[in-house]
């Protein structure tokens, strides 16, 4: 006998049922899914994160690339000192690495590196417009600062006495004023030493000095090539008188004042000494590695120390 206990299920209750159950699985499934998707994307996410960071941590304890290779530079003889310290500073520290030297003047210097000559020119005056329209692609990168100093020898009677303007030294170098007596000395010709055609500071020299009075220089002036050679002429002659940059005026001869100013450093940095120029090196295009590395390390700290040692002024 049965006993029915609650409503009688019809058949299309059953079916309702069986539909809502569906549904369920369905929704369940499906949030399930969502839930799964996101949770993989940011399990996909960290992981490409950790590997990355793997990677970052092993470059790192690589350190930087090694320099290897070799640079060729040349120009300018104020420079020359500076860049040779440099180098073998540079060398020390780069054993992969060769660095040559070269002297040559700064007309030399830019015409080298405009060419592709060699890898890096130097100069000690600025670029020149004409030059600029033969090599339109260098680029120029200051490296100190320097002046240019008077020299006479020191056991010349006047040696300790002259102060000039820069009209009287202009007529010294040109002639005008040829004989020691007029300047208060013994009763001696003058004899004046200059660069040659080309020479940075012989450039540096003419623009302040020469051109400023329209004149040229003596034709009886003796010619040298580089600031050393200026300067051992005029310490094995009383008579003898140049302009050296200002690095190579040590106490082999005497630097006179000029305009009642002192040819040194600080001076210079003041404002106050009334010739003055920038130092420069220059690459054919932006430089490469190597390159790039040198200039910036004679643009450190450690290498203006070497700019400065050399009697020269840091940027």
């Amino acid at each position: 006998m049965y006993i029915p206990i609650g409503p009688r299920k019809e058949k299309g209750d059953w079916m309702s049922r069986t539909q809502s159950i569906a549904t369920y699985l369905f929704v369940g499934l499906l949030i399930g899914a969502v839930a799964g998707y996101f949770l993989a994307g940011p399990l996909s996410y960290n992981k490409q994160i950790s590997t990355l960071k793997n990677r970052i941590s092993e470059l790192e304890g690589q350190g930087p690339a090694e320099l290897t290779g070799s640079l060729s530079i040349s120009g300018s003889t104020t420079v020359l000192p500076i860049t040779q310290e440099c180098a073998n500073l540079f060398m020390d520290q780069h054993p992969k690495v060769q660095v040559s030297v070269a002297g040559g003047g700064s007309g030399h210097g830019v015409k080298a590196a405009g060419s592709g000559e060699v890898d890096i020119g130097e100069a000690s005056r600025n670029i020149k417009a004409s030059e600029l329209l033969s090599y339109p692609d260098l680029v120029a990168f200051s490296i100190g600062k320097d002046s240019v100093a008077i020299i006479v020898n020191p056991d010349n009677p006047a040696a300790d006495t002259l102060d000039l303007s820069i009209e009287e030294i202009s007529k010294i170098f040109s002639g005008e004023i040829d004989n020691w007596s007029q300047l208060g000395g013994d009763d001696h010709e003058i004899e004046v030493y200059t660069r040659e055609a080309g020479s940075g500071t012989r450039e540096v020299f003419e623009t302040y000095v020469m051109e400023a009075f329209d004149v040229e220089f003596s034709e009886g002036a003796g010619v040298k090539p580089s600031n050393g050679e200026m300067r051992a002429s005029v310490a094995g002659n009383e008579y003898g008188i140049a302009y050296v940059s200002l690095g190579y005026a040590d106490n082999t001869v005497t630097s006179i004042k000029v305009g009642g100013i002192e040819a040194t450093v600080e001076n210079v940095n003041l404002g106050d000494y009334p010739i003055t120029r920038i130092l420069w090196m220059f690459t054919k295009g932006m430089p490469g590695t190597l390159e790039k590395a040198f200039i910036e390390f004679v643009q450190s700290s450690e290498g203006q120390a070497v700019v400065e040692d050399m009697g020269y002024i840091p940027i």
